[in-house]
């Protein structure tokens, strides 16, 4: 008789134990299908433009763009910048219509480019079109007083037939000059810009660097073509720069509103799905 008993006990308790794991995976089951519902729900909750919005990407901003060192260039003289001149053709680089020598033979080639007071003014400021170093300021029968400036990127400028004294340049061997600074101020008919790359045939055996200078065998560049092409490149990267502050603030301003609208409208979809669970639990 115990034994019935006992038997029917454990038939009861495995019933017991077998209704209570199945209500514990129903429950797993329903959670399961809940959280599902909710992903779905998530992702179809949002109206059109909330749904455009979320695909919508935050704007990158635009790097702005520099000029290197030996990219910069400007004019020696102010009034370049501000004053349209028509330079006379023995003014020019390159060939000319002046005899520049005629030992040992003819020779119109002119190695760099003059400047004259009439166009720039009596006595204006001569400014470096480059930076650089003051390597040496000396006087040269014909040239008058020179400076000349030795540059890091390799360039040479040399400021001359412009100065009448000593007194007339601002600047010193050894010291290092600015893209605009000025070097003296203008007391001969003429500034002679030249401009050439470090090299062993740029300079004479007495240590002047004017060698070759009718001879037009690549040794010297031409000044107005190293300057205006500088000078455009600024223009141009200033330009751009100036476009890229203004995109990048409206970018910038976007980029925030955009994040704004998709916090919010996180938070609204976790409002909704928590009364939803709340309700459904009930």
């Amino acid at each position: 008789m115990s034994s019935k008993k006992s038997t029917k006990k454990n038939q009861k308790n495995k019933k017991k134990k077998n209704s209570k794991k199945w209500r514990t995976i129903l429950t797993i089951l329903v959670f399961i299908g809940l959280f599902a519902f909710a992903g779905f729900y998530i992702h179809s909750y949002p109206v059109a433009d909330d749904i455009k919005l979320i695909a919508t990407q935050p704007k990158a901003l635009k790097k702005k763009k520099t000029v290197t060192k030996s990219q910069i260039w400007g004019y020696p003289f102010a009034k370049c910048y501000t004053k349209k001149i028509k330079y006379l053709s023995g003014q020019r680089y390159g060939k000319t219509d002046i005899c520049r020598r005629t030992y040992p033979k003819k020779s119109y080639f002119h190695d760099g480019w003059d400047f004259g007071w009439s166009e720039v003014g009596n006595k204006a400021a001569v400014l470096a079109v480059h930076p650089g170093t003051v390597k040496k300021i000396a006087y040269v029968q014909g040239l008058d007083y020179y400076v000349w400036v030795v540059s890091d990127d390799g360039y040479v400028e040399i400021y001359q037939e412009a100065f009448l004294n000593r007194s007339d340049i601002s600047v010193k061997v050894g010291q290092k000059l600015k893209l605009g600074q000025k070097i003296g101020r203008l007391t001969d008919s003429h500034l002679h810009l030249g401009v050439t790359k470090t090299s062993k045939d740029y300079i004479t055996k007495k240590g002047h660097p004017y060698k070759n200078y009718y001879k037009d065998n690549g040794t010297w560049l031409n000044p107005m073509t190293i300057i205006t092409t500088s000078l455009g490149k600024q223009a141009e990267v200033k330009e751009y720069n100036q476009k890229a502050d203004s995109y990048n603030i409206k970018a910038t301003s976007y980029n925030k509103t955009l994040a704004a609208k998709k916090a919010k409208l996180k938070a609204e979809e976790r409002k909704h799905l928590y009364h939803y669970v709340k309700g459904f639990i009930k």
